[in-house]
Formats: structure tokens, sequence, C-alpha cells
């Protein structure tokens, strides 16, 4: 062969050799980048899901702090409606008595507005002038067809004498929600305003809770009734920022909260912000963000939440970094040795044992990576056997690597846990799938820790298991919150049903003390007046006990009062029919039933929810044309997994304003008379059928009446 021949096949096969290893290079390094994208997402998915934990929170204590509020409101009317004149210093001891700034962050105050007739301003001012406040006047001034006056403001101090006599109906924002709280007969809030208590240092943003007060002794079920009897509001004065003092938790830095009043994030309707810097230039876009409507009293908010540089910098990025590494460095040794066996067996073994070493060192940078992570890494063994862990989790737990390799790591795991934690280690193991499970771990200094433990299989380059690699996280701090949060929910619960049990011997009594009274009283029996009156206190009692039942049962209707399985509906049915049978007699109701299918429910609660139905069925499902006898219809059928159920009733229905509202307790389209009920049984079926992560609403009847209808899921 020429030399020009041999130069010519040495440049093609040096051509050859450097585009293989070049395409070696290129497909290696994109399956760094696939796998280090991966990782990266991994880190941001989790860092995600913490976010979206925290949202949740976040959103949570608004509306349980602003349902606190509400029970305030509440109470304040009951003092209002129970007396037609309430005296300063009694509401300002009874306020006292709440120590709202203590309790109650963000609220100003408590306060009374009361309805002036026009004829009457001018006694009403020297009225009011006359308990000492001289100066006393109703602000603003002007002509108006309606006035009112704040005449009590607790606690009368700092800020709030300032609204002292002002006229919140003559503001549209205010009158605007006022009329609806009227009107509904509901707690209704403002939009957005600036109260008057503000000075002109650090305003802040604010709103109102209304909630009305009738006439005492004045019915108010109707639109006309509530309009006619209408005598004031108590409500409460919010600013913004006081409000949202401590809603974050000890990590609120790490997340940006602005809120919105309305359905849309719009400037002028931005009521609070979290965190506002002055212009320093650009801001990087936050890493997660997320928009949530809510509504407080039925009046719509807008919360957009995003994190900030404190709770992105917690997302794991020495992984993404050592698959990076690790993958650029075997790409590279790929590349070689593709260009190796290109060049001769010689250079071939020359490269693999190249590789080899760089192999080993590229482990050894991989360890020393991993040593350096705050998380706790583990390795594992196509036989089960763990094989490493690095130094952090030595670290944690106080023990050496001969310690812990094998399954020596178990002894630190707590002894409740050990089987369960066992099991989805082996049976993940075996399907050769990722897993996630929490569990307690002893530290080094004897407290066991909960970590949250997260497995993925790896495979060898031929697509054989070689083993696990996991990573765990301290999470003991997110467990003591979420129990703190479960016993508290437990002893509320516990204290009501306390109270419910103490509550129901004095109404037993009440009861046995009318009826000997009435046995000493036979000698007046021609006493027409004092007959009514024991029948009065007698159906005044019975029905307070029929009340403290009726709270029982709510509060036992969130938990299983035995085996929760599938349960013979039909069976249960017929049980609640025969114990309502004498009542169904009374009535002469009529109740049908076809075949229904089984319900995922312990029997006890099932009964109870039939129970509610059936009697809300005939004690407000009567048509109004007495002459017709109560018919009620019961079916159900199977769909995807749920057994769904409808009882219809031939009644007059429930209009579609009130549909929703009837499933809250104490809440009833009817009150007063004998038929009336508490207020509770609907309320207890809403809460045994969500305690099941089922749904129930109410829907007309085919036939004219309401439709209750709900869905109880298959899972346990």
């Amino acid at each position: 062969m020429t030399r020009t021949a041999r130069t010519t096949r040495y440049s093609r096969d040096r051509l050859g050799s450097q585009l293989l290893s070049g395409l070696m290079l290129a497909i290696s390094l994109g399956m760094t980048y696939a796998v280090w994208h991966n990782a990266r997402q991994q880190g941001e998915q989790t860092l995600k899901t913490d976010f979206n934990f925290r949202v949740r929170e976040t959103v949570e204590r608004l509306e349980q702090r602003m349902a606190t509020y509400e029970q305030v409101l509440r109470g304040a009317r009951a003092l209002f409606a129970s007396s037609e004149l309430i005296e300063r210093n009694e509401f300002r001891d009874y306020i006292t008595l709440l120590q709202l700034e203590q309790h109650y962050p963000g609220i100003q105050g408590v306060g009374y507005s009361v309805i002036v007739p026009k004829a009457g301003i001018n006694s009403h001012i020297q009225a009011i002038r006359g308990q000492g406040f001289a100066d006393y006047t109703i602000r603003p001034e002007g002509e108006r067809e309606t006035y009112t006056a704040i005449i009590q403001l607790e606690p009368f101090s700092g800020r709030n004498p300032r609204a002292f006599g002002y006229d919140m109906y003559a503001e549209p924002v205010r009158r605007a929600a006022m009329m609806e709280a009227r009107d509904l007969d509901k707690i209704s809030i403002s939009g957005k305003v600036t109260l008057v208590q503000e000075t002109d240092e650090q305003v802040q943003a604010g709103f109102l809770m209304y909630l009305p007060v009738y006439r005492k002794g004045q019915s108010h079920d109707t639109l006309a009734q509530r309009r006619t009897h209408i005598v004031g509001w108590v409500y409460e004065p919010f600013r913004m920022n006081d409000l949202m003092a401590g809603i974050g938790g000890e990590r609120a830095a790490e997340l940006g909260l602005e809120i919105y009043d309305g359905e849309t994030v719009a400037g002028p309707a931005k009521m609070y912000d979290s965190h506002v810097l002055p212009d320093i230039g650009h801001t990087p876009s936050p890493l997660f963000k997320t928009v949530r409507h809510i509504r407080i009293a039925d009046h719509p908010w807008t919360l957009a939440i995003h994190s900030r540089p404190a709770f992105e910098a917690r997302i794991n990025k020495v992984k993404p970094q050592a698959i990076a590494v690790v993958g650029i460095i075997i790409s590279s040794l790929l590349s070689l040795l593709a260009w190796l066996l290109t060049t001769g067996r010689t250079r071939a073994l020359a490269m693999a044992e190249n590789m080899t070493r760089e192999l080993k060192e590229s482990e050894k940078r991989f360890r020393v990576m991993a040593d350096s992570a705050p998380v706790l890494i583990w390795l594992a063994d196509a036989d089960k056997r763990c094989i490493w862990f690095n130094k952090g989790w030595l670290n944690f737990t106080g023990r050496t690597l001969a310690q812990e390799t094998g399954e020596g790591w178990m002894l630190s795991v707590h002894a409740d846990d050990l089987q369960r934690c066992t099991d989805c280690y082996v049976s993940h193991f075996d399907r050769r799938e990722p897993f996630r499970m929490e569990y307690r771990i002893r530290r080094h200094d004897g407290e066991y820790r909960w970590v949250v433990d997260t497995g993925v299989p790896r495979f060898d380059d031929n697509g054989n298991f070689s083993g696990f690699i996991g990573s765990g996280i301290d999470i003991t701090e997110r467990k003591q919150v979420e129990e703190a949060l479960l016993r508290a929910n437990a002893d509320l619960t516990r204290f009501a049903e306390v109270s419910a049990h103490h509550l129901m011997e004095p109404a037993r009594r009440l009861t046995i003390y009318t009826q000997r009274l009435r046995q000493r009283l036979k000698a007046l029996r021609d006493d027409q007046e004092i007959g009514t009156d024991l029948d009065t206190l007698e159906w005044e009692a019975d029905r307070l006990r029929g009340l403290v039942h009726d709270i029982q049962l709510y509060l036992a209707a969130g938990e299983p009062h035995g085996m929760v399985r599938a349960e013979d509906a039909n069976s249960a049915l017929a049980a609640v029919e025969q114990r309502l049978s004498a009542r169904v007699t009374a009535l002469d109701a009529s109740i049908a039933a076809e075949k229904l299918p089984p319900a995922v429910l312990d029997r006890a609660r099932l009964m109870d929810l039939f129970a509610v139905l059936l009697d809300n069925a005939l004690r407000y499902g009567r048509p109004t044309d007495t002459g017709h006898r109560p018919r009620i219809h019961i079916s159900g059928e199977r769909e995807a997994g749920l057994s769904r159920y409808r009882i219809c009733d031939n009644g007059a229905g429930i209009p579609a304003e009130y549909r929703r509202r009837v499933f809250e307790i104490f809440e009833r389209l009817k009150t007063g008379g004998a038929e009336s009920g508490s207020g509770i049984g609907l309320s207890v079926a809403r809460r045994i059928v969500e305690s099941r992560n089922g749904s129930i609403w109410i829907e007309s009847a085919p036939q004219g009446g309401a439709m209750v209808v709900f869905e109880l899921p298959d899972g346990k």
C-alpha cells in the first residue's frame, strides 16, 4: 500500500473515530441532561408540595380567624336582641370580658350603630349629649332619607372615639353591606374602605363586618318584616395589616401574600400586601405562585400567594449538581471509550483500565457530595441490604457505617413503626417501584424524630436492577403542628360533649319539677293562665332536651360507631322505618322505597343518616294543602365506585337560595310551632356524609317537593 493510500485510510479512520466518539458524547450528555432535569424537577416538585401545604394552611387560618370573629358578632347581637336598651357600662363590661386585644388580633372593637328617625335627630343628639358627650353629633352633615349613628364602640379608647356618631349608612360601600345584612338576616362584610378611626400615620386598608339587630318581639321572617323592624347593626371594624398579624406563623417571611377585594387581582382592590419593598430595580419572578378565591361571609376575596427567596432557597440543589458532575464525567469517559475502541486493541485495554479508575473516582466524588448534602441519604443493593449511608445519616443517628449497614439501621426505628416500615420497604423493593413513607427514628441524643423517606430504584446500563437510593428529611416540627391541631379539635369536641351532657340534666329536672308543680296546683285548675304557663314551661323543657340530644348526635356524627364496611342499606332503612312507625301512622304518611345499593359506612351512622332525612321529610315535607297525606319515596343506584341515594317528599319544596344554608347548624326555614326542629338535623346528615368524603345536596323533586341526594364512595 502506498504512502498516500495509508495516509488516506488513516485520515478516514481518524474521521470515523472522531464522529463515533462525538456521537457518543452527544448521546451521553443528552441523557445526563434528561436525568439532571428530572432530578431538578423532583426537587422543585417536593418544594411545590410544601408550598401548596403552606398555601392551604394560610387560607384555613384566615377562614378560621374570620369564623371566630363571626361568633363574636353573633354574641353581641344576642346581647342587644335580649333587651330594648343596653346601658353603655353593660356593653363595656361585656366586651372587656372578651379580651379582644389578647384573643382576637386585627379587630378594632365591637360596636353598635342605631337607626335614627329623621324627625328624631335633635332628640337623639340631646339624649347622647346628656350621657356626658357634650360635642356629640351625627356625621357627616347633610340631608338624606336614612340616618344611622355609631352610639357604642368598645374599647372606647385609642382610635375608636373618632368613629363615635359616624353615619356609616351615608357611605356607599358600607351602606351596601348594611343593606345586605338587613335584607338577608345574615353576617355581611363590606368592600375595601378606609376606617374613620385612621389618622394621618400608618394608614391601612380596612373593612367592616355587620349583623342586623331587629326590634325585640317582632318577627323578621320576610323581607318586608326585616326592613320594617330593623333597629340597628352590631358591627366590627378591621384594619387589614393588624388582622393578618401572625397568620403565616413562624415562617411567614418565606411566602408573599396579597389580598384583593373581589374576584380579580387588580391594583385598586388590593387590601393587603405582606411584603412591600421600595423600588430597587428588577425583582426575579417567584418560583411558585397561585391565586385562591375564598368567600368571607359570602363576600369574595382573592388571595395571590407566591414563594420568596427564603422559601426557594430550601430547594435541593445538591442532587442535580451531583448528577450533572457525574453525568459529564461518565459522558466524557464513554466518548473516550468509543474513540479508543476504534483505534485498536491496545488502546481499548488502556481505555478499560482508565475507565475503571475514572469510575471509581466518580463514585468517590459522588459520595463526597452526598456526605455534604443536608439530607439523610442511603444506598441498598439488589439483595435488599443497605450498603451505605452518608455522613448526614450517621451524624443524625450517632452510629458508625458498620453499625448501620445490613439490617443494623432498623435498630434506630421506633418499635411502633418498624413493621410498617419493613413491609413498605420490602413490597416496593419487590415491585421495584418508588416509595414514600413516614416513620420515627432515634436521633443520637435518644429523641425519636419523624422522617419522610423517599426511595427510588436503580438500574445499570443493561437495565438490570441494582438496588435503591433513598433520602430522608426531618419533618418532626410539621408533625408536631399537625398533632397540636388535632388535639385542639379533639379537646374542643370533648368540651362540647361534656357541656351537652351537663345541659341534659337541668333540662330533665325542669320537666320533672314542672310536672310536680302542675300536680300541686290542681286546686287552681280553673285558672287557665297558670295551666297555659305550665304547658309552655313543659314544652320548652322538652324542646331543650331535644336540642341537647341533637347536639350530642351532631358531635358523634363525625366518627365511626363500628366497623366501616359495605352495609345493607335496605336493612338499615327498614329498621329506621320500624322506629318511626308510630309517627308515620299518626301522620297518615306513606314511605315507598326501591331496592337500594349497599353503603360503605358503619351501620349505626347509616341508620342515623336515614333517620335524620326521614324525620326532616315528615316534619317539613308535607304539602301545604293538609288534605293530602305526606308521601316519601326513596331510591338509589351505583355509579363509578359510589352509591347514590335520593329521598323525595311531596311538600312545598325549598327555594334554591336556601338549599345550601339548610345544611348549616341551627339553620331552619321555619321557626316556632310544634313541628319546629332544632336546625341541627341536616347538619348531622352532612357531617356523616362528609366524614366519608361523600357529598349531599338538595334538588327539586320530579313531582314537586324537595329531594335530598347524598353519595357515599366505596373507598375505606
